[in-house]
């Protein structure tokens, strides 16, 4: 189980970092209460070169989906309360189908989620996602980085490396498509993300190539956090090349 822990204590009418939204299923109108957390519990204490965060009370990755257990229809918050599906069929048919075939997967919904139960929900809406016309493969790429940190906060290397391949793969599509980039990393930040998912991989090469088109990029000065980044990833690079030489 993937645990909460609260490291400050927070007032007492603030104890309980979850509460309980009642949503509608936009696929087939279940009515069901999904966990969410409190924003004042989402402090963040540290980030990662990969903008992984670590969190001071409680990981809002944990509930970041919702997933439906009538027809399994997944998809991250924001877009289940919001995003309207009438000219999605495809999503439609594949929740019904789920739900009609009886293959719907039960979730506890509750406060401790287990690491199945939140992986198994990134990856419906993954599927979800993949079948949307046309596809935002931006969405997809952070998706498999929710996978990516979640590994890694519970230490299962092999599988975080295992998906960090996958979200290169959703970066590069994200890269080459140029649209629905978010404006806080701008192109830039797609790029050095790419070649700092090889970095960890240990593909330097591939990492060299993106951390050059950062540099070279016309906009890095519109991004002094992602020049910063890339210059010091570069380093490690160089540092860990001469590891392996001596």
């Amino acid at each position: 189980m993937i645990k909460i822990k609260k490291e400050k204590e927070q007032p007492y009418e603030e104890k309980d970092p979850i509460w309980f939204k009642e949503v509608t299923c936009k696929v087939c109108g279940a009515k069901h209460k999904t966990p969410r957390v409190k924003p004042s519990f989402i402090k963040v204490k540290s980030v990662d070169s990969d903008f992984h965060k670590t969190y001071e009370f409680v990981n809002p990755i944990l509930y970041a989906i919702t997933t439906c257990n009538e027809c399994n229809y997944s998809a991250r918050n924001e877009d289940y309360d919001k995003v309207t599906l009438e000219y999605h069929k495809e999503i439609i048919d594949l929740g019904l189908s789920i739900k009609n075939a009886k293959k719907n997967v039960i979730f506890k919904n509750d406060r401790n989620p287990s690491l199945d139960e939140v992986v198994n929900k990134h990856l419906l809406a993954i599927f979800f996602y993949k079948n949307f016309k046309p596809e935002n493969p931006n969405i997809i790429s952070g998706l498999y980085m929710h996978l990516v940190w979640l590994y890694r906060d519970a230490g299962i290397v092999e599988k975080e490396k295992e998906y960090m391949k996958y979200a290169i793969e959703y970066y590069i599509k994200t890269y080459e498509r140029g649209t629905q980039i978010p404006e806080k990393i701008g192109i830039p930040g797609i790029m050095y993300l790419i070649g700092e998912l090889n970095r960890r991989l240990g593909n330097y090469t591939d990492a060299v190539y993106w951390f050059s088109k950062v540099i070279k990029s016309d906009m890095i000065d519109n991004y002094p956090n992602i020049k910063n980044l890339t210059h010091e990833a570069w380093e490690k690079i160089n540092e860990e090349k001469k590891k392996m030489k001596e």
